[in-house]
C-alpha cells in the first residue's frame, strides 16, 4: 500500500542524487484534471518520475548486475540461505525446467505449437493439509542456475504434479493456520491471485501481519524553514536515526528485520491529509448539507495518521460539520489496527476523537454490513497491493490460460496454466472488452499480443527452453471483486483513491509487479512473485484508464483521473510545504501516482 525505500543511511551526497532523481522523469500523457464542483475538466501536462530507489542484487538473478547499483554481498545472502533452508529469500519456480512447466501436459497433434490443454480441477478445499517439516530428514535440493532462476529438479511429470494436489483459496488457508502453528500449507494447488493474496493477507504469516512498519516523523517538517528540496530530504533522513536501531537488530535473521516504508500522508503531516479534509468538506457541503451525515470509511489506514488530520482539520475549520462526522477505519493489519487504536489515545489532536472514530479489523472482502447512507470511501495506496492473476496466451490462437501455483511435497512452487479460466478472470476479459471496446491489445507497446504470432513462434522455435505460451500478462481481478464490494455494501458512496501509475524494476510481463524486501538496509527486487509467503511485498502499478472505466460499468458512477501533482495544486495548501526556493516536495514528489475520485 505504498512503496518501502531504504533507510537514508547514506551520505548526504547520495540523498542529494535521490532527491534529484525524484524530480526527474520522462513525459508523461495529458490527463484531465478533475474532481471540479461544476464539472469541468483542466488539462495539464503531467511528469512521469520515480518516488523512489530500488536496488537489485545479483543474489537474485543469474545475469549481470548494473554497475551503478549497489550490489548485497553473495556471501552475506549464501549465509541466511544455508541457515534458512530451502525456505529463504530464493526464488522457487517451475520444475524440470522454466519451459516443461509451461508446456503442453498432456498428448497434442501437432507438435510445438499445440496448446497446453491442463484440465480444470474441482475446489477439493477441505482436503487440504499443512504439512510440518521434519527437522531429521532434510530434503536434498539441486540448486542449479538455470537461465535465470533457480529450480528444484523434479522426479514426476508436470500434470501429475499440477492433478494430485487440491485447489484452494486463501481465505481457505487462513482457516487453516493459526498463530500456534503458522505453517505455509503443502500439496496444495492455488490460484495466482490466492497465493499472491496469502503471502500479503494471511494473518499469521502474511508480510502485513510480519513486521510492516510505516515511517512517521516525529513532528511536522517546517518546510518556510528549509531551503530546497534537497535540504527537506536530509532533514528527512536525520528523522530516520531512531528506526537505525531496530534495523540494525539481528540484520541476519529475516524474521526480525521490519520492513519500514513511508507514504505521503506521513511524510507530509498534517498538510497532505488536509488537503483530502477539503476535498471531503467542500464536496459534503455541496452536495450532502445539511440533509445528511458525514459519514467517512478508509479501507487500509496505516498508522491511523491520515484519520487524526482530517478530524483535526473538520473540527478547527467547520465545528458545525465536525458535530456531525463519522470516522471509520477497516484495516486487515491486526498490528496496525492496534496503532490506530493507541494513537487514537495518546495523540494530543486527537483529544476527543474517540466518539468519532470506529476501527474495524477486518478484511474489505470480508465486509457484510450494508451501508445505505451517502458516505465517502477513501483507498490510498490500497490497489497496489490487490492481488492480481497471471494469464498467458497460446501462441497460436491468441487463448487465454490462466494461472496456478503448485506447492508441492516439498514445499517448492511450481506454475501451471490451464486452459480454463475462473469467474474472475472470465468476467474481467469480457468486462474489458465492454468498457474499452476500440482496445487493440496487439497495438498496445510491452502487451503479450504486441509481438506478431508467427515471430514468438519462431522465438519459440530457436530457443529449446521456449514454451507454446506468451509471457505473462497480470489481471486485477481482486480490483474487480473490491468493485462489487463497494457497489453491493456501499451503494452511495463517493470514491477518492490514490495509486501508483507505474514502478520500476518490475518482474518479466505485462502489468506485472514489483517483488521487494529489505535486507541490511537495502531494497532488494526479486525476479518472480513465488517467493516465500510473508517476506516480500507485491505490489502493482494501475492503469487508471481502465480502473476508471471498470468503476463506472460496476458502480454506476463516473470517476474522474487525475495526476497526483494536480490533485494536490487544487486541494492543497502549497504556501505551507513550499521551501525557501520557491519548489514544492509534496507537489513534486510522487509524480508516478494518480488520483481517482467521484
Amino acid at each position: 500500500m505504498r512503496l518501502q525505500i531504504p533507510a537514508p543511511a547514506a551520505t548526504s551526497a547520495e540523498l542529494v542524487s535521490r532527491a534529484q532523481m525524484l524530480r526527474r522523469g520522462a513525459a508523461w500523457r495529458r490527463t484531465p484534471l478533475g474532481c471540479h464542483i461544476d464539472g469541468s475538466e483542466r488539462l495539464r501536462t503531467g511528469r512521469r518520475q520515480f518516488s523512489i530507489s530500488l536496488l537489485r542484487t545479483d543474489a537474485f538473478k543469474e545475469e549481470p548486475p548494473v554497475s551503478e547499483k549497489p550490489q548485497t554481498n553473495d556471501d552475506q545472502v549464501k549465509e541466511i540461505v544455508a541457515k534458512h533452508g530451502k525456505q529463504s529469500f530464493r526464488p522457487s519456480v517451475p520444475s524440470k525446467s522454466s519451459s516443461s512447466a509451461l508446456r503442453a501436459t498432456t498428448k497434442h497433434k501437432g507438435g510445438r505449437g499445440a496448446s497446453l490443454a491442463v484440465p480444470v480441477k474441482e475446489k477439493i478445499e477441505d482436503k487440504v493439509e499443512l504439512v510440518k517439516d521434519d527437522k531429521k530428514k532434510k530434503p536434498i535440493h539441486d540448486y542449479s542456475v538455470r537461465p535465470t532462476t533457480y529450480l528444484h529438479l523434479a522426479e514426476e511429470d508436470d500434470y501429475a504434479i499440477f492433478k494430485k494436489y487440491p485447489t484452494v483459496t486463501s481465505s481457505r488457508v487462513a482457516q487453516l493456520t493459526s498463530a500456534k502453528d503458522p505453517q505455509r500449507p503443502k500439496r496444495v494447488s492455488m490460484l495466482t491471485r490466492d497465493f499472491i493474496d496469502d503471502s500479503l493477507y494471511n494473518p499469521h504469516y502474511g508480510y502485513f501481519a510480519r513486521q510492516a512498519m510505516i515511517y512517521s516523523p516525529d513532528k511536522p517538517f517546517e518546510y518556510s524553514q528549509i531551503k530546497s528540496p534537497d535540504d527537506f530530504v536530509n532533514e528527512w533522513s536525520s528523522s530516520y536515526k531512531r528506526y537505525d536501531k531496530i534495523l540494525e537488530k539481528k540484520p541476519d535473521d529475516p524474521d526480525s528485520i521490519p520492513q519500514l516504508w513511508h507514504t505521503p500522508t506521513e511524510l507530509f503531516q498534517p498538510y497532505y491529509g488536509q488537503a483530502i479534509a477539503r476535498y471531503l468538506l467542500l464536496n459534503y457541503l455541496v452536495s450532502l448539507y445539511p440533509y445528511h451525515d458525514l459519514v467517512i470509511y478508509e479501507v487500509g489506514g496505516g498508522n491511523g495518521t491520515l484519520m487524526l488530520n482530517v478530524l483535526d482539520y473538520i473540527r478547527e475549520t467547520h465545528p458545525d460539520v465536525y458535530e456531525r462526522t463519522r470516522y471509520n477505519i477497516i484495516e486487515i493489519s491486526g498490528a496496525l489496527a492496534d496503532k490506530q487504536a493507541s494513537h487514537l489515545l495518546t495523540k494530543v489532536e486527537s483529544q476527543g476523537f474517540s466518539d468519532k472514530v470506529r476501527i474495524y479489523n477486518k478484511s474489505i472482502f470480508d465486509w457484510t454490513v450494508d451501508v445505505p447512507e451517502p458516505c465517502f470511501f477513501i483507498a490510498l495506496e490500497v490497489f497496489d497491493n490487490l492481488a492480481h492473476d497471471s494469464i498467458r496466451y497460446n501462441h497460436v490462437d491468441n487463448k487465454p490460460y490462466q494461472g496456478y501455483v503448485v506447492v508441492n511435497d516439498m514445499g517448492d512452487f511450481e506454475e501451471h496454466y490451464s486452459p480454463e479460466l475462473d469467474y474472475w478472470s472470465e468476467r474481467f476479459m469480457t468486462l474489458r472488452k465492454e468498457v474499452l471496446p476500440d482496445l487493440d491489445l496487439t497495438k498496445i507497446r510491452g502487451h503479450p499480443l504486441s509481438t506478431p504470432p508467427f515471430l514468438r513462434r519462431m522465438k519459440a522455435m530457436l530457443n529449446p527452453l521456449a514454451h507454446d505460451l506468451t509471457a505473462p500478462e497480470y489481471i486485477p481481478t481482486r480490483y474487480l471483486q473490491f468493485l462489487e464490494v463497494l457497489n453491493k455494501r456501499f451503494p452511495e458512496h463517493r470514491l477518492l483513491a490514490s495509486d501508483f501509475t507505474y514502478l520500476p524494476n518490475s518482474i518479466k510481463g505485462y502489468n506485472s509487479p514489483v517483488v521487494q524486501v529489505m535486507l541490511r538496509k537495502q531494497m532488494i527486487t526479486v525476479e518472480s512473485y513465488m517467493v516465500l509467503q510473508g517476506y516480500f511485498d507485491i505490489l502493482f502499478p494501475t492503469d487508471f484508464e481502465l480502473a476508471a472505466a471498470l468503476y463506472a460499468k460496476i458502480c454506476g458512477r463516473v470517476a474522474t483521473v487525475a495526476t497526483h501533482s494536480s490533485f494536490l495544486e487544487q486541494w492543497a495548501d502549497l504556501d505551507a510545504t513550499t521551501t525557501k526556493d520557491g519548489e514544492n516536495p509534496m507537489v513534486s514528489f510522487y509524480q508516478n501516482a494518480a488520483f481517482m475520485c467521484t
